[in-house]
């Protein structure tokens, strides 16, 4: 009984009726998947197969948020509520910086001290006027956004997908009632939220970015999360590759055009040494689309393109270790191949090419 059981709370992680009500939890930071990721979720979202509902980041003291907001104003939902982490996680322009990125300072060149954050900082010289927060410290606390926007739902009815850092998850667990709900976060969750979908951890024992800086809210995230986390990790992402359509499209120019033209190499510098690029996470396609994949299965579920194994990701140790341990009855779904990974990529690129149905 208890099997039968849990398999019906798994069963909304693997498919699910459109609209999806999706949170989506990006650190917007130095890759730009990102990116990709969220013009899919907008995408989506003209085609009546999402509502998005908010979308936060997970990393302060940057661009990130204004980032976020360009691309959303670009699809005509610049008022989407944003937020961003208060206290810990991510500072800066990269994982490992120690100062926040002052929105007054030149911007500089690519090469300059901001690291792989400059793509955010050009977008917001770019497109002036289309955001409100230079500054990420500037949002609303993260921690807010999520308790009003999950209060207000059906229970049981959000998908939150994160495709950045745990920090703003681990937050909310920890947080305690307020004017939004009398709940504490993890009631809250649990009451209100069907599923998390997340781009995190390396199969079956490794580091990941996004679930290894800032481990601590890692740990916390997972062990603690009380309804279905479906993993698409490290290992499903690398080889799946999108963006070169829309770096390559003719056409007047747009921000997510634009993030993707600016850094992914050409073709010829691709065929010169093509395997150095695929350590680099880059192909012929474009660039690995790990966070391309956390939106597909929010929302059209898993089992459309992927086959999933059931266990329990888990971080070890205290320098960003993870690991899994497959289980039959256990609490994560991590997916797998199912549709080719080149089938996957191609799906991805027709909506990230997609024009905004009422955008700027």
């Amino acid at each position: 009984m208890r099997k039968l059981i849990l398999a019906l709370s798994l069963a909304p992680a693997l498919a699910w009726a459109a609209p999806v009500k999706v949170i989506f939890d990006t650190d917007m930071l130095t890759d730009f998947d990102d990116v990709g990721a969220l013009a899919c979720l907008h995408a989506l979202a003209d085609a009546g197969e999402a509502e998005i509902l908010a979308t936060v980041s997970s990393t302060r003291g940057n661009a990130s948020v204004g980032a976020v907001q360009v691309i959303n104003s670009y699809y005509g939902r610049g008022n989407l509520p944003v937020g961003a982490p208060k206290g810990i996680g991510v500072l800066g322009a990269h994982a490992r910086a120690k100062e926040k990125v002052h929105p007054g300072a030149p911007l500089g060149d690519k090469t300059g001290g901001d690291g792989g954050h400059y793509k955010y900082r050009k977008l917001l010289a770019d497109y002036p006027g289309w955001y409100t927060y230079a500054d990420a410290d500037d949002a609303p606390d993260a921690n807010e956004v999520y308790r009003k926007v999950l209060a207000a739902q059906p229970d049981g009815s959000v998908v939150i997908c994160s495709t950045g850092f745990l920090t703003n998850l681990r937050r909310l667990l920890e947080t305690k009632g307020d004017q939004y709900s009398p709940l504490d976060g993890r009631a809250l969750v649990a009451k209100k939220v069907k599923c998390w979908v997340a781009m995190a951890c390396r199969y079956f024992h490794g580091k990941e970015y996004n679930s290894m800086m800032d481990w601590e809210s890692s740990r916390i995230a997972l062990d603690n999360w009380p309804t279905p986390i479906v993993f698409t990790d490290w290992n499903m992402g690398i080889d799946v590759f999108a963006g070169r359509a829309i770096a390559e499209m003719e056409g007047p120019r747009n921000p997510v055009k634009d993030v993707f033209a600016g850094n992914i190499p050409s073709r010829e510098e691709i065929r010169k040494d093509p395997a150095k690029w695929l350590r680099g996470a880059y192909g012929m396609g474009g660039r690995s689309a790990w966070d391309e994949t956390a939106v597909l299965i929010a929302v059209r579920g898993a089992e459309r393109y992927f086959n999933v194994s059931r266990g329990r990701y888990s971080m070890v140790g205290t320098d960003g270790t993870n690991e899994w341990a497959p289980m039959e009855d256990g609490p994560h779904l991590r997916v797998t191949e199912k549709v080719p990974k080149a089938e996957v990529g191609r799906v991805i690129d027709e909506l990230i090419c997609r024009k905004p149905a009422h955008g700027r």
